[in-house]
């Protein structure tokens, strides 16, 4: 996947909405970041740091929206927090900057209308896409653009007319083993170098770094957004007049 890609994806959705636009909504987000990868295998919300960012959603049907979406945070981890013995050993850490580009389907399990605080105003969803994030390194190795997949759950509720709160989890899937700057490497070579440890033959079974699998990132956030009537974004007075 290219940087040409993931704009042909923005811009094909953005020339779509044109013609089936059902509204357009602005907001902005914040919340906690975390990474999972060759230092931290499955540990939740592990070395969490904050993040911000910011959101433009066109809503093409009451169960379908694009959202295209920026987002900026850190991610850091090191192998002194865990309890394993070969982590210890290995000792490795890191710290980088995090800037990520997105766009993605959101689909709403409900049917849900916005501007509406009466009925239909909420609904659990569902959001896959596509993500170019650019990691940028804080005291070592060169700073990258690497691709990502991302998809997860929330939940949004409009709390009045055309002011819409959002609660949401999501994954990153990356396309590189480098986050945390640990891939596998020649043990054999390199151990007792870099380590200071004599290479034991239990040791010699092992490899620095998961070969086959890429570093992630989650990030749990919650939005505030406006809602901007656009083709067939309904009346406020509407909604109260049929709902009595």
């Amino acid at each position: 996947m290219t940087v040409t890609s993931l704009l042909s994806f923005v811009f094909l959705f953005s020339a779509l909405s044109v013609k089936a636009q059902y509204g357009l909504e602005i907001g902005f987000n914040g919340g906690l970041s975390y990474y999972m990868g060759d230092i931290n295998y499955a540990r939740p919300f592990y070395h969490p740091r904050h993040n911000i960012g910011a959101s433009l959603k066109f809503h093409f049907t009451n169960r379908f929206d694009l959202r295209l979406g920026y987002f900026n945070s850190m991610l850091s981890g090191k192998d002194a927090d865990f309890n394993n013995v070969f982590q210890q050993v290995r000792n490795k850490s890191f710290n980088v900057t995090l800037n990520e580009i997105s766009a993605q389907v959101e689909i709403n399990f409900l049917p849900y209308l916005y501007g509406d605080v009466a009925r239909n105003s909420f609904t659990p969803y569902m959001q896959v896409g596509v993500a170019g994030t650019f990691i940028g390194r804080t005291s070592y190795d060169e700073d990258f653009f690497t691709m990502a997949i991302p998809f997860g759950v929330g939940f949004k509720k409009n709390i009045i007319p055309r002011l819409v709160l959002s609660v949401e989890w999501a994954f990153r899937w990356t396309f590189s083993d480098m986050i945390d700057g640990i891939t596998n490497e020649n043990i054999k070579n390199d151990y007792t170098i870099a380590y200071g440890t004599a290479l034991t033959e239990e040791v010699n079974r092992k490899q620095l770094g998961f070969r086959y699998t890429n570093d992630w990132y989650s990030v749990a956030l919650v939005g505030i957004s406006y809602t901007f009537k656009i083709g067939g974004l309904g009346c406020p007075a509407y909604y109260k007049k049929h709902d009595k």
